[in-house]
């Protein structure tokens, strides 16, 4: 499962619910999380979609104080710039299980796993570059911190580059079972530098 994918419910995401699923099936996935930007509005149209062996997971990717986290299993949006122990709480306050999003990712907010006790950490993001997955991966294994992979996805193409592995049915407590108690692993590759250095690229003259 691609555990990190954003729809058009994003303010950066360019592709519907809809258009997100069907990209995911014709990736031979088994399902994926919607994690939009402190944004749930996806979620009426993910649970239709989630059917006949294929899993869509509620969930979100919030702007907390101190860094990104992505709730996954949730039913009401958490607010955004609240503390991380706080949004961690509240993620698990309605059933959820929180994750410290690519948290050594240039540019981000240093210090991230240092603020709260994660149910896993994301230590693999197909949009962290460099050194950002590694040093990730090695907090975890030195931690003993269960770790997840997501694409990170804001476009069609970019969906199932990395993903989750669970043994498990197609079944939302199940996997974030699975997951809270470490028997997950993470696997995939990170966008082609030159592909994410273009459409920034193109963003930015967009903008213009």
């Amino acid at each position: 499962m691609d555990l990190h994918v954003h729809t058009s419910h994003s303010i950066d995401g360019l592709c519907s619910v809809d258009d997100v699923v069907a990209a995911a099936k014709a990736k031979g996935l088994d399902g994926i999380a919607i994690t939009d930007h402190n944004s749930i509005a996806g979620h009426p149209e993910a649970k239709k979609l989630s059917k006949g062996g294929f899993l869509v997971i509620p969930g979100v990717e919030v702007a907390s104080a101190d860094g990104h986290i992505v709730g996954l299993g949730i039913r009401e949006l958490i607010p955004r710039d609240l503390p991380a122990k706080e949004t961690v709480e509240r993620i698990r306050g309605q059933g959820g299980i929180a994750i410290a999003a690519h948290p050594f990712a240039l540019g981000r907010r240093p210090g991230l796993l240092y603020k709260a006790k994660f149910d896993a950490i994301e230590v693999l993001n197909s949009r962290a570059f460099f050194i950002s997955n590694p040093l990730a991966r090695r907090f975890a294994e030195r931690n003993k911190i269960p770790m997840i992979a997501g694409s990170d996805a804001h476009h069609r193409d970019e969906i199932g580059l990395a993903y989750t592995n669970v043994d498990c049915e197609p079944k939302i407590e199940l996997v974030l079972e699975q997951i809270k108690m470490g028997r997950s692993s993470a696997s995939g590759r990170a966008i082609p530098f030159p592909n994410l250095l273009w459409r920034f690229v193109r963003k930015l003259v967009s903008k213009r």
